[in-house]
């Protein structure tokens, strides 16, 4: 995957972080991308997401869209532990704004892993969104992939805070 955004069409388009490699198992990565209570610690990006995580369930995150905080509702679409966590969202009619956020993890080993994740927008106010907020999204998803880097590499092991 590239670290480039990319566009699939007018009304479609993918952005995706830049992939990260960390030496740490993919499940302390999973474990630390999952526990949504300690995000503050070193998800600059999101640093406050609550849900219960069943399928359906609404996920509501605050997200640092440059210096100004977003109040946003997800829905949980699917947990696949320890490879894939995915939530979408819309804005009225899902033919006005839907957007699928997948975050991958891939195991490189028994002791390294790559994650990336990636938000696919579709509707009519994909051009104005990526064009508004495009860049300070890429932004946020490339400090959400160093920051969960630096975490799952600090604690593994032995090294893990208590």
């Amino acid at each position: 995957m590239t670290a480039e955004t990319r566009g699939t069409s007018m009304f479609k388009y993918l952005l995706s972080s830049d992939a990260v490699e960390m030496e740490a198992p993919i499940e302390r990565a999973w474990e630390i991308l999952t526990d949504f209570e300690r995000y503050g610690e070193w998800n600059p990006f999101t640093p406050r997401v609550t849900t219960d995580f069943e399928i359906g369930s609404r996920v509501n995150l605050r997200a640092m869209i440059g210096p100004v905080p977003l109040k946003q509702v997800e829905r949980i679409e699917r947990v696949e532990p320890p490879e894939r966590l995915v939530w979408t969202t819309k804005i009225g009619h899902r033919a006005m704004l839907f957007a699928r956020r997948e975050q991958h993890l891939e195991p490189l080993g028994e002791t390294r892993c790559r994650y990336v994740t990636t938000d696919a927008f579709s509707g009519l106010l994909t051009p104005l969104v990526v064009l508004l907020f495009g860049p300070l999204v890429r932004r946020g998803f490339n400090d959400v992939a160093r920051g969960l880097k630096a975490r799952a590499e600090a604690t593994s092991g032995g090294n893990r805070p208590s």
